[in-house]
């Protein structure tokens, strides 16, 4: 796996312009990252939303869970084959 960053500029507000350069499992491995980097915001999303939800409507006791939970803990026991 090859990932290369390289720096071309750095601007005054602290962020650079940049080079990214991969190989096929390079590439893979970051959309994977990102996937999991989406997934976990967007949960943290939903736990607010719901939360939210329940302070302000007292009467709505019931809460949806969200089905995330339940397809990763099945999909955690499967052996993961790398090439």
């Amino acid at each position: 796996m090859d990932i290369t960053v390289k720096i071309t500029k750095e601007n005054k507000d602290g962020s650079a312009d940049a080079i990214v350069r991969f190989d096929k499992q390079g590439l893979e491995t970051l959309v994977q990252w990102g996937l999991i980097s989406m997934l976990k915001k967007g949960l943290n999303e939903y736990a607010t939303a719901d939360q939210i939800a329940s302070r302000t409507s007292s009467t709505n006791t019931s809460r949806r869970k969200p089905t995330i939970k339940s397809a990763v803990k099945k999909t955690s026991k499967k052996k993961v084959i790398k090439k």
